[in-house]
This record gives structure tokens, sequence and C-alpha cells, in this order.
């Protein structure tokens, strides 16, 4: 096995022990609170008082231990049929608690309760016409967020008139910054840190980034990211331009010293 990748693995595996060692000792001090009053106070009103931290993504029980009902954290193997509708907070609707505990325990990861009922707003369904102009309006995005800080001046250009280059320089800059652990790739994990709720059209996220993986290997290059963010945009744009205004040109002309134009 090669060195490098054998060092990753072991890196891996300690970071996953030390987050689960962390989450049991915090577990452990969680009990540790309630114990005293075990089989002084009704078993329900201590699950509610109990976080649960280990396993990951489980909820509290009452089960019988030493013929003793007390709370526990446990995950769900099997959950009733009843339909009880609840929301988690990634926007997802279950039909009980139990079954978003058994996601979370599958996942290994804390699914946070928002309320209980039907999320109040289901995810809209991305349309073709959105699809074609998000990697505009995320480009317009991008530049905003390149721009915010001492450097940003309302007089800055907008993207309409930035050449092809200068929108190849932007997509990189947003790509390198995305691209945390500089494999030269955007896994799942690297596009998860966008925050898809600020984002216009946040909906057509996932289905465009789908969309660039184009060998589907669910990773995503640099090559492939320039081409679907630029590329697409630019296609979307002047299509838009020559629909609504006659013309794809907004900016008169766009001089060459402007690819040299800071773009933060």
């Amino acid at each position: 096995m090669n060195l490098s990748l054998m060092l990753a693995l072991i890196l891996l595996i300690h970071s996953y022990s030390a987050l689960g060692g962390r989450a049991q000792r915090r577990q452990r001090q969680a009990d540790e609170r309630l114990r005293p009053y075990i089989g002084r106070v009704e078993p329900e009103k201590l699950c509610e008082l109990l976080s649960c931290y280990s396993p990951m993504g489980s909820w509290c029980q009452v089960v019988q231990e030493n013929g003793v009902l007390q709370p526990k954290c446990v995950c769900p193997h099997s959950c009733p049929r009843q339909r009880a509708p609840v929301c988690s907070v990634l926007g997802k609707t279950y039909e009980n608690e139990c079954l978003l505990h058994k996601e979370a325990c599958r996942k290994r990861r804390r699914i946070g309760l928002a309320h209980s009922g039907h999320c109040l707003v289901p995810k809209s369904k991305c349309t073709e016409e959105e699809l074609g102009q998000f990697p505009y309006r995320l480009l317009d995005w991008f530049l905003l967020l390149s721009r915010m800080g001492a450097s940003y001046t309302p007089a800055a250009v907008p993207q309409s008139c930035l050449s092809h280059t200068q929108r190849i320089q932007l997509a990189k800059q947003r790509f390198l910054l995305l691209d945390k652990n500089k494999d030269g790739v955007l896994s799942r994990r690297d596009l998860r840190k966008l925050y898809y709720k600020k984002m216009p059209l946040e909906h057509c996220a996932t289905p465009f980034f789908q969309s660039c993986d184009r060998n589907m290997n669910k990773k995503v290059t640099l090559r492939e990211w320039a081409g679907c963010l630029v590329d697409r945009s630019e296609t979307w744009f002047y299509h838009f331009m020559s629909v609504k205004m006659g013309s794809h040109k907004l900016c008169p002309t766009i001089k060459e010293k402007h690819e040299l134009l800071r773009l933060f």
C-alpha cells in the first residue's frame, strides 16, 4: 500500500475515533447527571431531559435494565407504521420521529427535529428554465462574495461586463477556496460548504452540480467546474439578451486591459 495513502487512512481512523470518544464521554456525563433521579422520577420525564450524543443519531427511549425502567439513548432498528409526521432541520419530512432517528443512526449524524408535522415549505422542483440560468446567477453570487470587504466598491462592473477570461478566473478562485484538501477535485463534501440557503435558485444547486460531473465519478474537476459555470452561463446570457434586447452585448466594449482587473 502507498505510504501516503496508509498515513491518510490512519489519520482518518484517528479523527473518527476522537469524535466517537468525545461523543461517548459527553453521553456518559449526561447519563450521570440523571442517574440520581432514576427510580424517583418517571423515566418518560427523564427522557425529555436527556440529550443524546452517542450512538450518533440516537434518541431517548425508556428501557428496562436489571428490572428498572430507565432512560437510554438508542438507535431504533424498527419503527411503527403510525403516521405522526415530523420535519427535520434539514427540511425533510419523516412519517414519524422514529424514522428520523433511524436514518440519522444509519448515516451516523445528528439530525435535529425542527417541528412536528410536515415541513412547511416543500422543496421546489428546479425547472429547465431555472436550471439554464442557474450558472449565471451563481457566478453573480460568487462575484458579490469576492468583492465583499475592504475592496468592495458600488461602482464595480457587473458580471455582464466581465470578459470570458475574468469569468474563468472567478470560477477558478471559488474552486480553490472550496477545495480544502487541495486534491484538485470537488467532492460532495466540498460542495456542501456552499451556503445553499443564501444562494439564488438554491433548489437548483444539486441537479446543477450533478450535471457538471460528466464522467459521473461523484467528483468535479476544475475543467468540469469552469465549463459548467462559465460556458453555460455565457450561453444562457447571450441567448437571454438576444431574445430580450435583440443583442447579446450589454456593455459597449470590453478592452483587453480589463483582463487584469482585480476581482477582489
